[in-house]
């Protein structure tokens, strides 16, 4: 995984050699981009290997450095820039919905969901699509939709705007017969659901992956609403993030609108009574000096990395498998560590407790978070925040928590450092009651 200054792969290494041959650098500031072609890329490494990187974090470490991105314009050149290329995902802890696959289907596993597209057909044929597609368009009566386009076709010509790094800038895009790949296009009488499907959890992702589809389906069809729909599957539940391009000729015009979510055959309603109990009746536990106070505050993104520590790896290893730089999935990892569901061997990989194999094991449901809940609450920070949280919800909430870590964790010295894990502790006590039979209002 790039954007480490450390350990060079084998695409930071070629594009090292491109950057130093071609003056890269130096040509973006002079010019505001650099054109590159797939056989000067091809000069030093394959250029398919060379160009893709879906998600910020896959940038190679000069171009993290240097805020740049890349971005085709035909299916033989690319165009590297300071472009605003990604969009953070925003995902919020609510509680998912419930929904149940037909009875008559028997091919499927729900709980061996392995792949995207298997995950989207049970988004589809479960009612999930077609529920988001009316909750977005105000329909009384849920209405079914029609998978129609998918796979990869050409964008033909595109004229677009996007914005880059330097205030109120923009660069015009001229592309000819890009590749476009499309997850899934669904389709009823009045809209036409777009979305790309990822089976995990990632920090951002290319507004590229929404746009170019988007536009592509704008040129064909007259009069009907275009839904670009960002889809996850973790941790079995199965979100929908939808957003809109305000400027149909602006890439950068992303808006986000909302987030649906659904899990099949559970209902998450743990009854809130039997986490006061476990305050009631267990003491409270001092954090211990040797595990990293956590800084991961997506509750789901964390338990989805539980899968990935079946068999024992390092932070390179899962930054590698699950799209994040070393640095978050070192983070994510000493959260599973915090929580007692993982440990850190002699050998430096991450490998999960008895306890973690045990919650590995289980489904999403109320047992399961009850165990995960126990593990957050036994230690003195997290509930001392999660009681505040209770009486006051958000008001005053980060500025209370970064008081008690700047006084009882030895190792946040900054208030800058214990906002961030504040942040943290918030997301975690927001999924509690995601999860549970009672809402927190706010």
């Amino acid at each position: 995984m790039s954007n480490s200054p450390g350990k060079l792969n084998k695409t930071d290494t070629a594009w090292k050699s491109l950057f130093e041959k071609y003056d890269i650098v130096n040509e973006v500031k002079k010019n505001g981009f650099y054109k590159i072609t797939s056989k000067q890329i091809n000069e030093f490494r394959e250029a398919r290997l060379m160009t893709k990187f879906d998600h910020s974090d896959q940038l190679p470490y000069l171009f993290a450095k240097h805020n740049l991105s890349i971005l085709p314009d035909t299916r033989g050149t690319y165009i590297i820039g300071r472009f605003k290329a990604y969009e953070k995902l925003k995902m919020i802890p609510t509680k998912p919905e419930y929904v149940k696959l037909p009875d008559y289907i028997e091919t499927i596993d729900i709980h061996k969901i392995t792949s995207e597209a298997v995950a989207l057909n049970v988004a589809h044929a479960s009612g999930m699509v077609d529920e988001v597609m009316n909750k977005i368009q105000n329909k009384e009566s849920v209405e079914k939709s029609i998978l129609t386009l998918t796979g990869r076709m050409s964008s033909g010509k595109l004229l677009y705007k996007i914005k880059t790094a330097e205030k109120d800038q923009t660069y015009n895009f001229e592309v000819t017969n890009s590749q476009v790949e499309i997850d899934g296009s669904y389709e009823d009488d009045n809209a036409i659901a777009l979305i790309e499907a990822k089976a995990k959890v990632p920090k951002d992702f290319m507004i590229r992956q929404l746009y170019y589809p988007y536009r592509v389906i704008n040129s064909i069809v007259d009069n009907k609403n275009i839904l670009p729909i960002f889809f996850t599957f973790a941790d079995d539940v199965f979100y929908f993030s939808v957003y809109e391009f305000t400027d149909v000729m602006d890439y950068s015009s992303i808006k986000w609108k909302g987030q649906y979510s659904f899990i099949l055959n559970e209902n998450l309603n743990l009854d809130i009574r039997q986490v006061y109990d476990y305050i009631e009746n267990n003491p409270i536990k001092y954090e211990p000096n040797d595990v990293a106070y956590p800084q991961a505050d997506n509750m789901m993104r964390i338990l989805d990395m539980i899968d990935y520590l079946v068999v024992p790896k390092s932070k390179e290893e899962l930054a590698e498998e699950y799209e994040f730089n070393i640095r978050q999935s070192d983070y994510y990892a000493n959260a599973l560590v915090f929580l007692g569901l993982a440990q850190k061997q002699t050998d430096l990989k991450f490998s999960l407790t008895k306890l973690g194999s045990r919650v590995q094991k289980m489904y999403n449901s109320n047992e399961r978070n009850k165990i995960i809940i126990e593990c957050m609450l036994q230690y003195n920070t997290v509930r001392k925040a999660f009681l505040y949280y209770d009486e006051h919800g958000s008001t005053g909430f980060n500025k209370y928590v970064s008081g008690i870590l700047l006084k009882n964790i030895h190792s946040i010295q900054s208030e800058s450092t214990a906002k961030r894990r504040a942040g943290t502790v918030k997301g975690w006590i927001e999924w509690i009651y995601s999860v549970t039979s009672y809402t927190q209002s706010t």
